[in-house]
């Protein structure tokens, strides 16, 4: 070895060797890891993501939310007993971490524009051709705020990729599963600090409800072959064959 960094080498690791490749394109979605795991104290934090939808109907023809979900849940049994579980089978949780750390990028000011719900979220009216593709106008709201362009962009990116999930989840469970479509969708974001070594309480959660947005749909997706994957970790069965 030459002691020389490879050219497709990160600055500050070693050569990227043809097994160091091979062995990458495994460790890192299954066994990927962060240095805070070596640390004396190490930091440990759970996050759960709650999901619900708004929907016509309430009094006077307003609208009305509906029951959280709580998607975090459902994913854990996903990865209970699962020898090898992988980063990817923790959407909820990696969603949920990196949208409030993009919304702890925000300045005060913009923190406040985007746990705003749309206006017509309070009215009678079920919405407007504004809501239905809110992210152009919440930029321009987030930089009159003072938040800086990077910041915002990465905020939105994550807001609208935390709706898009959202909708999924809705479309599997809950009213929309029996074809009644949220006007909105709405996320929740839990934070829960483990108790410090020799604490003899766990800290209180934080939670962080963001605004509501329009159901997202992404093209190709799947929503037969979500529903059946849902329905599926949802639905424990008892020793008797009782759903529980």
């Amino acid at each position: 070895m030459t002691g020389l960094p490879d050219d497709d080498a990160p600055p500050g690791r070693g050569p990227a060797t043809a097994a160091h490749r091979a062995l990458e394109t495994y460790m890192t979605p299954v066994f990927a890891q962060n240095w805070s795991i070596f640390a004396p104290s190490p930091l440990h934090v759970e996050y759960t993501l709650l999901v619900r939808g708004v929907y016509p109907g309430g009094p006077d023809g307003g609208l009305v939310p509906g029951p959280w979900i709580d998607t975090t849940a459902v994913e854990v049994r996903a990865l209970t007993g699962h020898l090898l579980p992988a980063a990817t089978e923790r959407p909820s949780r990696r969603l949920a971490s990196d949208t409030r750390n993009a919304y702890l990028a925000l300045s005060e000011e913009a923190r406040a524009v985007v746990l705003a719900s749309p206006t017509s979220l309070r009215s009678r009216e079920a919405g407007t051709a504004a809501d239905a593709n809110p992210w152009p106008g919440l930029r321009t709201a987030l930089l009159d705020a003072g938040a800086t362009p990077d910041a915002v962009d990465q905020y939105l990116g994550e807001d609208r990729a935390l709706a898009a999930y959202a909708t999924q989840v809705l479309r599997a469970d809950g009213p929309a599963a029996a074809g009644h479509d949220p006007v909105y969708v709405q996320a929740s974001i839990v934070r829960r600090a483990v108790a410090p070594y020799g604490a003899g309480e766990r800290p209180e959660p934080t939670e962080l409800v963001l605004g509501a947005r329009p159901p997202v749909v992404v093209a190709g997706q799947d929503d037969a072959a979500f529903r059946a994957t849902w329905d599926a970790l949802r639905t424990e069965t008892a020793p008797g064959g009782d759903v529980q």
